[in-house]
This record gives structure tokens, sequence and C-alpha cells, in this order.
């Protein structure tokens, strides 16, 4: 329910769904609604679904006596207007805090509208931004209630909103559903700031200790007269501010050349994954950037990762190894601590970061809903587990290197134990059909075909051969039974290799064979003991095995087509929905028989219904155009007969009264495939071809 102080106070029995929509979708995004509208509005349903069914009961009874008659039935307006609200909850679907029934909780919000007492003073001239300074000025009111939240809002409430006409039940009624929320609202808001806190204190330390370590130890190497290892640890430190920087800079180029600067300063004093980080875990969106939040999120700690916590380890340990035990210094010890606690921070801070960030935009997608949504202790288990284990993962990997390359003086062998195994990896996708293209979206092509296994190597094969990537079945190159078996894989070969090195490197070293291989042991047990607590802690409604089962890229669009939720966040139908997929996702990802279905049958079958209200991508002739000239690449590109589909065209908009014979400039909106007729009944496009934008890879 909304309450307008003063001149904003309105509320009619003509309200237009528009305006309806704009509010409750104003509801779902605010500050102080999420969480407590959710729990208000379960139990409220649950109390309408009880006196429906009360009073449905109680009209069977009258009916059977004979006494219900014409009372029972409303008056014609009133019945109108109750047949076009349920029409309306039916047709489309809301959403208030993510709950599992919008169309309940809509139509319970419009009745608490629509029946309040205040509709008798009439919505004049309101618009969205009187909205949004009540959300504020409400959200004012919680921030500053103090420890007595119910004497804060009850005052507000009567001084600031009007009740002229109203029983003292209803008053009293609108006083504590107000309070409610702000209740449950405050504490979500209080445990939200502290988590906030939190995480920048940590990023600030893991971030600040690592880089002040490495410069100490560069010191103590200068000290030591090693004036190479010195310089190129503290290279590496300023390396990955330097490519902080510059990508910051990139990043904002579009910006005001104020906030240009002084984003590009904050990252060369290192913020830069902070300010990042920050952006993403509060859900706050820019426009006007190279690259969206949560991809500049990912480069930015990808940056970390591979310009200063992997070099700084393997630098430093092979100072540690090639020196005796009497030469190593505290500090040195300290550094290589610091870069594997701070890598594995970054790992799993970025995992959390944009797995969360990937949920709030696809919140109906079960790839990404593995953390839980319990808070509290589950959640710092969850994220405790994860840290364990990619601390335990990244340490077995960086000895791994340094120890091959300091005994036999290169890493070379690792190299091409690396690349046998990925020539493996890559046979196996191929045999499943699934080398293809970069992602979803991309355009596979010859290039691309060639340079791209090369760059998946690089990318993909080495990154998770250092740092621990837990993909759900995403439907990726890989894939989560890859990325799962080359962790598993990665965690055994370990051993064997840190065994052979250390035998080669002989003793007298800081690390022995006895030492190393004790290391190596609790390191896996400890790996263990993180996974576990990640597994254990995940969301009880999450399905694990989709961290390695296999989802290729079709499976996952036929599992969104055939699911009833709505994926995307900015998609109001499940139509909206599909088409999502279809306008953006490289049409072999697509399943061309659900597609078929969706035109011919769906598709059709509600547009023909005058009635019904066509979507904004089928709605003008410039939206028609690109909706025709999409399904017409999909078909080409599967080389498919396009009879069934034209007719299904010809149908969906003779309502527009174009003339389809001309089509979209000067050209038949028909598809033109072998087999494929126009409405003269003349074959066209023979030979059947694939898109131009999109070659056939065979």
């Amino acid at each position: 329910m909304l309450l307008l102080p003063g001149k904003y106070l309105c509320c009619s029995t003509k309200m237009e769904e528009a305006r309806i929509d704009d509010v409750l979708e104003l509801l779902r995004k605010s500050k102080f609604a999420a969480d407590g509208l959710h729990q208000i509005i379960n139990e409220a349903n649950a109390q309408l679904a009880q006196t429906k069914s009360s009073s449905k009961v109680e009209a069977q009874k009258r009916d059977e006596q004979g006494q219900g008659g014409d009372q029972a039935k409303p008056p014609p307006a009133q019945a109108d207007r109750q047949s076009g609200q349920a029409t309306t909850a039916a047709d489309r679907k809301m959403s208030v805090a993510g709950s599992s029934n919008p169309e309940q909780e809509k139509e319970f919000l419009e009745r608490l509208l629509a029946g309040s007492a205040l509709k008798a003073l009439g919505w004049e001239g309101w618009n969205i931004e009187n909205v949004m300074e009540l959300v504020e000025l409400f959200d004012g009111v919680i921030s500053n209630s103090g420890g007595d939240v119910d004497d804060a809002v009850s005052k507000w409430y009567d001084a600031s909103v009007p009740t002229q006409g109203m029983t003292e039940k209803a008053r009293e009624g609108q006083r504590q559903f107000l309070i409610e929320i702000a209740k449950r609202s405050r504490t979500a808001k209080k445990m939200a700031r502290i988590g906030v806190a939190v995480k920048t204190f940590m990023t600030l330390v893991f971030g600040y200790a690592d880089v002040v370590t490495d410069l100490l130890v560069a010191k103590s190497y200068y000290d030591a007269g090693e004036i190479g290892t010195a310089q190129t640890t503290a290279g590496f430190a300023i390396l990955a501010i330097l490519v902080q920087a510059l990508m910051t800079f990139f990043q904002y180029a579009k910006k005001p050349w104020k906030e240009q600067v002084g984003r590009t300063l904050a990252a060369l004093f290192g913020l830069g994954p902070l300010i990042e980080g920050l952006s993403v875990w509060t859900g706050k969106e820019d426009s006007d950037l190279l690259l969206s939040g949560p991809q500049m999120y990912a480069c930015m700690k990808g940056f970390e990762i591979a310009f200063e916590s992997i070099p700084e380890c393997i630098i430093q340990l092979r100072a540690l190894f090639k020196a005796k035990a009497d030469d190593i210094q505290t500090i040195q010890i300290i550094g290589v601590i610091s870069s594997i606690v701070s890598g594995a921070f970054i790992m799993t801070d970025g995992n959390f970061g944009l797995t969360l960030s990937k949920y709030l935009a696809i919140p109906g997608d079960p790839i990404y809903g593995w953390i839980s949504k319990n808070g509290g202790w589950e959640k710092r288990r969850q994220m405790f587990g994860m840290f364990l284990f990619n601390a335990c993962y990244f340490s077995q990997f960086v000895f791994s290197m340094s120890l091959v390359a300091q005994a036999f003086g290169s890493m070379g062998p690792l190299f091409i134990l690396l690349g046998v195994e990925y020539c493996a990896v890559c046979a196996y996708i191929g045999y499943k059909g699934e080398l293809f293209g970069w992602a979803m979206v991309s355009q596979p092509s010859t290039f691309n075909s060639y340079i791209h296994p090369f760059i998946c190597w690089a990318f993909y094969y080495l990154l998770v051969s250092a740092v621990p990537m837990l993909i759900a079945a995403a439907p990726m190159e890989l894939g989560p039974e890859v990325f799962a078996g080359i962790m598993v894989w990665r965690l055994l070969t370990n051993g064997g290799i840190i065994y052979v090195a250390l035998g080669e490197l002989g003793g007298g070293h800081y690390f022995g064979l006895t030492t190393g291989m004790l290391g190596y042991a609790v390191s896996l047990g400890l790996a263990a003991i993180g996974l576990a607590l990640f597994f254990m802690n995940c969301d009880e409604n999450f399905d694990r095995s989709l961290f390695w089962r296999r989802k290729s890229g079709k499976q996952h669009a036929r599992d969104c087509w055939k699911d009833k939720k709505i994926w995307s966040k900015k998609r109001k139908t499940k139509e909206d929905d599909i088409w999502g997929w279809v306008e953006n996702i490289h049409p072999t990802y697509l399943p061309f028989d659900m597609l078929t279905t969706w035109i011919c049958e769906t598709l059709v079958g509600k547009c023909e219904d005058k009635k019904v209200e066509r979507p904004e991508w089928m709605s003008g002739e410039e939206a028609e155009d690109k909706f025709m000239k999409r399904i017409a690449e999909v078909y080409e590109w599967y080389g498919k007969d396009g009879e069934e589909v034209n007719e299904a065209l010809d149908k969906l908009f003779e309502r527009s009264g174009r003339d389809l014979e001309k089509g979209i400039d000067g050209q038949p909106t028909f598809i033109k495939i072998k087999g494929s007729k126009s409405k003269s009944g003349k074959v066209e496009g023979e030979g059947g071809k694939r898109s131009k934008v999109a070659p056939a890879i065979d």
C-alpha cells in the first residue's frame, strides 16, 4: 500500500494498470520493501486464500438454499471492475520481492490500493518522481528511527498521511502495515551495511597487505644483493596497479574527464578492485561504460591474479627453494603467505560477487542460485569453505610451478604436460560436438574455429589450473564436468609433481622432501574440508550436481523455454523472456523444434486474439522488421524449410495492415529457404543457404 504525504496522497478507482505496474516495480526495487513486504504479502496471501475459500462455501450454501438470488451478485460496475482486475492479474506477471506467486501478490496489492478508503481523495497529478520522494521519506524514517521503530513510524504516519474518511480500524491497519515493513527492513538494511563494511575492510586489508609485503620482500632481496629478484618482485607489484589504472581509464572514457581522471587516480592507489567490487555487490549500475559492472569486476580480479598473485608467489617461492634454511628471512615467509591468502580472497570475492550479480539479473536461472538465501552463518560458512579450498588449491599450484622451475631450470616440462592435458580435453569436447565459439552470443567464424582453442587454453585452462572456477552447469566451452575434472586431476597430480621436483632439488634447503609432502597432504585435507563446507551450505533448493553435470547451450535454452518462471528480471512475460534468447543468442544454441512451435502455435494463438495486447518487440513497423529479419536469419542458419513459419508470420502481422508481399526495404519478408513458398505459391530461395552473418563450421 502506498501512502503519499500531503499533496502526493493519491488513489483512484480508475488507476491505470501502467501506473500500478510502475508502483509495484518501484516497490520491488526499493531499499526498504524487499524483505518486509515479501513476508507480509505471504501472510496476507494465506489469509486472502482462506477468505476466498470461506466466501465460496458460503455462496454455494446460499445458492443451494435459494437465498443467494440477486443479493449475492455485485452491481454491474463492480462486477466489471472485479473481472478486469482478475484479467489483469492473469495476463500480466509481476513479481514483488521475488515471490513464487507474483500474480496473487499483484492481485492482493491491487485490492489494497483499490479497496482503501483513500481512493475517495483521488490521484491527482502524481508521477514516479513523487513516489520516489515518498520512498526516500519513508526510508529516512526507517534509517533514523533508532531503537523505537514503532514510535517513529507511528508519528510519521500521523503527521504526514491524511486519513479523512477512514475508520479507526482502517487507520490502525495501515499504520501496522508500515510499522511491520519498517521493522523487518531496518534489520535487513543494518546487516547489509555491516556486510558491505566488512567486505570493504577485508578488501583493503588483503589488497594493501599484499602490496606492502611484496615491496618489503623486494627490499630484503635488494639488501641481500639479489638485485634482479628485487626488481622483478617490485616490478610485478607496480605492473598490476598500472594495468588496473589503464583499464579504468578506458572503462570511463565516455564519462566527464573529472570522473575519468578521479577513477584512474583511485586505481593508481590500488582502489580499483574495491570500487568495482562495491558497485557489483550493491547492485549499482552505470551507463556509458566500456564494459558492464560484472565484466569490469571480473577483469579487475583477473588482473590481480594474473599480474600480481601468481607471479609474486612463484618468484618468492623460487627464492625460498634456492636459499639455504639459515638464509631465509621472516618477511619472505610472510610475503608468500600474504600472496596466497590474497589470491584466495580475490577468487572467493570474485566468485560470490559475479554469481550474485548474475542471480540478480537472471533470478529464474538455476545456475546462479547456489548462494545461500538464508544469509547469516550459512553464507559465512559457505564463503569460508570456498576461501579455504581456494587457498589450498592455489598454494598447491604455485608450489608445483615454482618447484619445477627451480629443479629443472624452466617451467617447460609443466607447460608440455598442460598442453597434452588440454589436447585430451579438446578431443573430448570435439567428440561431443561443442567446441564451437567463445560464448553463446558469439558469431562463430572460420578464424574463430582456429584461434579459439588457443585462447581457451591460454585463458580457461591455465587459469583453472591456478585458481578453481566453481562454475555450475553454464553452457561454456569447457563445461562444468571439465572444470570439475581439471580441479580433481590437478589436486592429485600436484602431489606427484612436488615429490619428483623436491627429489630433483636435493636436500639442504628450507623445504625438504618430508616437509613438502606433509604440507601437500595437509593442504589436500583442508581443501576437502573447505569443499564440504561450501556444498553443505549451498542454498537448500540448489541442485549441487550442476557443478559437475554438463549442460550444453541448447539444453540451457531448452530448460529456460520449458520453465514457467521468467528467468530475466527485465522481462514481464514468458514470451518476452524467450524473445530475449531468440534476439541475442547464436542460432546454434536455440532449440529449433521449440522455436517453430513457439512461433507457429504460441505466438499465433495469442496474437490472433485482438483483445490481447501485442508485445513491444512486435509492435510497430521497425519492431516487426527486426522480428522477421531475426527469424529469417535463424531459419537460414539451419537451412530448414520455412513454409510453416511463413504462414505463421502472415497470420502474426496481418492485423497490422502491412503488405507483407512488399516486405522489408522492398524485399519479401518470407524466409527464402528451399521449399519455402510465398503467398503467390512460387518457390523461393533455391538451394537453401546459411546466414552470412554466422557461416557454418563443420
